[in-house]
């Protein structure tokens, strides 16, 4: 498959802030690129349109991943989906069967159905370590990899509808393969982290530098698992590329306490507010991405990640300079 510039392939959720630097990859590889979104036309897609070669190879369709009809006709003719939308919920939801859970779930066997119909060479499916280390019962001495899952029972029990979401979401994904020989290959990202190519739409987790950055009295000393972006969408594309690719791939690059984040931010922007205080969580657990970097998968810096990461939030009027 690593000669299949030029195709069509399918990015579910394009507007995202994952997909939206996936697409750009692809374009930049030469690929042709079908983007799924809700609403063509709206300002927060416009930053698709401004990505190099998007006025030749791109095509953004609406799409609705309950909808089996619009996803299927974003689909009819590519090689390659990759499957990244999904719905990342708030702590409490009213009704998480119908705002997290369906969607997750549903859409996703509504794509890899789509995908069998169109004869699709690869599906890519964006899962996360949501699906993976959310499980009471992990070893504490070992290191965790893609073969652990998480409990959806816990889940279920400590209402976590978005790790809920992402396991079965993936679990499914993994069954429907199994059954109908559909070639899915899933990756699994930590905290992503990294420049914004958008700012009228802002993910959850580009909030969590400048919340650090602005300061507070007291924040728990979480273990974060870090990655960029950019290495995420690497490994994306290696896993649609690679015809050695096959199962799950973990995708971390750094583990580090919150603690020691912020002391990380502090040498290189000394002027923010940053936490008074720290307290303890015991949450350490070390996630291994060997099998993704035996692909060829390399990762850059920490320093690169967050300096590119705080210079893009100023840009978008995220955060005020020192």
């Amino acid at each position: 498959m690593a000669d299949s510039t030029g195709k069509n392939v399918c990015v579910t959720g394009a507007g995202g802030f994952v997909a939206s630097w996936l697409v750009k990859l692809l374009l930049s590889k030469g690929y042709t690129v079908h983007g799924t979104v809700r609403q063509p036309g709206s300002q927060k897609y416009e930053h698709l349109l401004k990505l190099e070669k998007a006025s030749e190879n791109l095509k953004l369709f609406k799409a609705d991943l309950l909808n089996y009809e619009s996803i299927h006709s974003a689909i009819v003719g590519c090689s390659a989906v990759f499957h990244v939308a999904c719905p990342v919920p708030e702590t409490v939801v009213p009704n998480p069967e119908v705002e997290v859970i369906e969607p997750a779930v549903k859409g996703t066997l509504n794509v890899l159905e789509a995908c069998l119909e169109a004869k699709v060479e690869r599906v890519v499916f964006v899962s996360s370590v949501a699906a993976i280390i959310m499980n009471q019962n992990l070893p504490k001495d070992k290191v965790i990899d893609e073969s652990y899952w998480t409990d959806k029972d816990f889940c279920r029990r400590t209402q976590n509808w978005y790790c809920f979401s992402k396991t079965e979401a993936e679990d499914q994904a993994m069954n429907f393969a199994k059954r109908t020989g559909l070639d899915v290959v899933t990756i699994c990202p930590s905290l992503v982290l990294g420049p914004l190519l958008q700012s009228t739409t802002v993910n959850a987790s580009s909030l969590i530098l400048p919340k650090l950055l602005k300061g507070c009295d007291t924040v728990e000393d979480k273990t974060r698992w870090i990655v960029d972006v950019r290495d995420v969408v690497d490994a994306i594309l290696l896993a649609y590329e690679k015809p050695e690719a096959q199962g799950r791939y973990q995708c971390n690059s750094h583990t580090l306490k919150t603690r020691d984040l912020v002391e990380k931010l502090k040498s290189i922007y000394p002027n923010y507010k940053y936490p008074a205080k720290f307290t303890e969580v015991d949450d350490y657990k070390r996630l291994s991405s060997e099998k993704l970097q035996m692909l060829g998968w390399k990762h850059r810096p920490l320093d690169e990640t967050l300096i590119d990461s705080v210079e893009s939030y100023k840009d978008a009027g995220l955060l005020q300079s020192e």
